[in-house]
C-alpha cells in the first residue's frame, strides 16, 4: 500500500499555454479591485470599497507567462495544494472564498480546501495513476469543477469551484514522491 508521500507531488497547472498564478504575478503589479464597480482605484489603502485581490489564483493572459508551484499533498480524501514556489506565497494554502474563488491564504488561518484529480471523461486519479509528467485532468473541489471564471465589478479574471462542466488542464508534474516541508525524512 503506498503512503501518502508516495502519492504526494510537485507540478504546475496550465490553461493550454496559460499557467495558474496570482493576479499579481501575472499583471507584474498589485490587484486592486473596486467592489463598485468602474471607478478608477486611485488611492487603495484608504477607500473601503477596494480589496486586494492580489493572491487570487488565475489563468488569465497578463505581462509575466510564469506557472505557480504547486505541493499536491495526499489524503484519503483527495489532495491539499500548496504553494512550494519561492517568495512571499510559500507554504501558503490554496483555499476557496465564501464565492467559491480560489486564493491563497496562510494555513494558521485557512483550512486548506480539499481537491480531486479526474481524466477528462471523469474518472478519479493519483500519482500512481499518472505515470507519466504531463496529464490532462480536471480538478474539483466540493463536487464542482474548478475553471476560469468572473467576479462581480472587475474585468480579471479567477479560478473557481463553481462549474457543472469542469475545465480540462495540463498537469506538468516536476517531482513526484515528495515530503511534507517540516518532515524530510516521512517515508
Amino acid at each position: 500500500m503506498t503512503t501518502h508521500r508516495q502519492q504526494s507531488f510537485l507540478a504546475t497547472l496550465w490553461l493550454n499555454d496559460r499557467p495558474i498564478n496570482t493576479l499579481a504575478t501575472l499583471l507584474g503589479k498589485p490587484a486592486w479591485v473596486n467592489r463598485v464597480g468602474d471607478v478608477p482605484v486611485t488611492v487603495p489603502h484608504l477607500a473601503s470599497t477596494v480589496r486586494n485581490d492580489s493572491a487570487m489564483l488565475s489563468c488569465q493572459s497578463g505581462v509575466v507567462q510564469a506557472a505557480m508551484t504547486f505541493y499536491f499533498r495526499h489524503t484519503s480524501e483527495g489532495y491539499r495544494l500548496y504553494v512550494r514556489e519561492p517568495g512571499e506565497h510559500f507554504g501558503k494554502a490554496v483555499v476557496a472564498h465564501h464565492d467559491k474563488c480560489l486564493g491563497l491564504a496562510p494555513t494558521d488561518k485557512h483550512t486548506p480546501s480539499l481537491f480531486t484529480l479526474h481524466r477528462p471523461g471523469g474518472e478519479p486519479v493519483t500519482l500512481r495513476d499518472l505515470l507519466a509528467d504531463t496529464h490532462l485532468v480536471t480538478l474539483s473541489s466540493d463536487g464542482a469543477g474548478i475553471s476560469p471564471s468572473r467576479r462581480a465589478n472587475t474585468s480579471h479574471q479567477y479560478l473557481a469551484a463553481r462549474s457543472k462542466a469542469p475545465q480540462v488542464w495540463f498537469l506538468k508534474i516536476a517531482e513526484r514522491s515528495v515530503p511534507w516541508l517540516s518532515s524530510p525524512d516521512e517515508t
